[in-house]
């Protein structure tokens, strides 16, 4: 069997948003009852050995490669069981790989000997023994560059500056289509932050440029206050330096820093879906920043404000409220005339909000007089948008009580 690592809390988190996410993925390709094919490639990068040991019950735990292979399988059961007439076929090739022996051998061990051996035999899985820096390169060859190619990374990499954000942009220009799940873990870049070359280099190597961040510690009159502006500054590099369109941080808290879990996607649907799937996993998940739009706007003199977001009740509410009182300005910013999804997509990187938020949102203001919200052919919506393409737009008529010469 070998030695199975133990899967805290927090990891055990992460495979439960990789799952519901994947799930999720592939009920919004799927959705289309006609769809007869998804083509996709799964790539697990630091895929570990397979198994994991359950801290408290001591039992085995599926590691990402099988939270992968289960989980395709069983969205497409799920599919198919509501299709009546085009079955669906999910044609995945999953791409395994780590830099340990042992876990590849254990890896490949617990394929073999599970129902999913025969995709080990026909190559729809392949399992590489390859540290990342080389791994990327050859997987890339083994993948054509296509704008329409799906593929869905996940770099669980221990550590931070193994998998760079030079590294997913290099994905990204390949696969345009591809989405990144992608941990950085805050607790090691925290522990290894000081001024000294040795992390220069590394910050080098991960691609982004720090600036007068490492000069500035003599402004801080603690040096854990640094770190932490250090580290939104790093966030926030991030955000500015990948090429996706959409660049979600999510914040996993444990004991001590916790990690990021960040998604990267240039498609709106799949950020979406990534947002609403934390929604789901309320506890665990936060979101570095503020409710509103203005969720990771970093303030350098005062960054203790961007409390920790939490995906629960209390978020919901401050959500809406901050909505409510933040879309109006940002709409008149925009132009004062778009569609719900253009209106979405601008505000996509600013907002922990889903979709289903925005729209209820967007009811409140509508049921107040603060926009009108036209169908298609411009018919008047009486509540919220009903589809993506409804007009939002603010009424030319101000309200009485205001000003009159804005």
């Amino acid at each position: 069997h070998g030695h199975r690592p133990l899967c805290p809390i927090h990891s055990q988190v992460k495979l439960d948003i990789l799952r519901t996410y994947i799930e999720a993925y592939f009920s919004t390709v799927a959705a289309n009852p006609k769809i007869p094919i998804v083509n996709i490639h799964l790539v697990d990068a630091f895929a570990g050995g397979g198994l994991l040991k359950d801290p408290i019950s001591g039992g085995p735990i599926a590691g990402s490669p099988l939270v992968m292979l289960n989980t395709v399988h069983g969205a497409q059961q799920t599919i198919n069981a509501s299709r009546t007439t085009t079955k669906l076929d999910i044609r995945a090739r999953y791409h395994f790989a780590d830099r340990s022996t042992s876990a590849v051998d254990q890896l490949k061990r617990g394929i073999q000997a599970s129902e999913y051996s025969p995709k080990l035999l026909s190559g729809e899985i392949q399992i590489d023994r390859m540290a990342f820096d080389d791994y990327l390169p050859h997987l890339l060859g083994r993948i054509p560059s296509h704008p329409k190619t799906k593929a869905l990374f996940f770099l669980d990499q221990c550590g931070w500056n193994v998998a760079t954000l030079e590294h997913c942009n290099t994905i990204l220009r390949h696969l345009p289509k591809a989405e990144i799940i992608w941990n950085i873990s805050v607790e090691s870049l925290a522990t290894f932050a000081n001024d000294n070359p040795d992390f220069r280099t590394a910050i080098n190597r991960f691609g982004v440029d720090l600036g007068d961040a490492f000069t500035s510690q003599a402004s801080f009159s603690h040096f854990s206050d640094w770190r932490k502006a250090l580290i939104a500054i790093f966030l926030d590099k991030i955000r500015r330096g990948c090429i996706a369109n959409y660049v979600s941080p999510f914040m996993i808290q444990h004991d001590g820093w916790g990690y990021w879990l960040l998604h990267l996607s240039n498609h709106p649907q799949a950020n979406n879906v990534m947002k609403s799937t934390h929604w789901l996993h309320q506890n665990h998940s936060l979101h570095e920043g503020f409710p509103g739009l203005k969720m990771l706007e970093f303030n350098r003199d005062n960054f203790n404000q961007a409390t920790m977001f939490r995906f629960d009740k209390a978020a919901a509410e401050a959500t809406n409220e901050s909505l409510f009182l933040e879309l109006v300005p940002e709409i008149r910013r925009l132009g004062g005339d778009m569609t719900r999804d253009d209106l979405v997509r601008a505000i996509a990187n600013e907002t922990p909000a889903d979709v289903s938020r925005i729209d209820f949102a967007l009811a409140e203001l509508k049921r107040e007089g603060e926009i009108n919200i036209r169908g298609p052919k411009g018919e008047m919506r009486r509540a919220g948008p009903k589809h993506g393409q409804d007009r939002i737009s603010l009424p030319t008529q101000a309200k009485l009580f205001l000003p009159m010469n804005n």
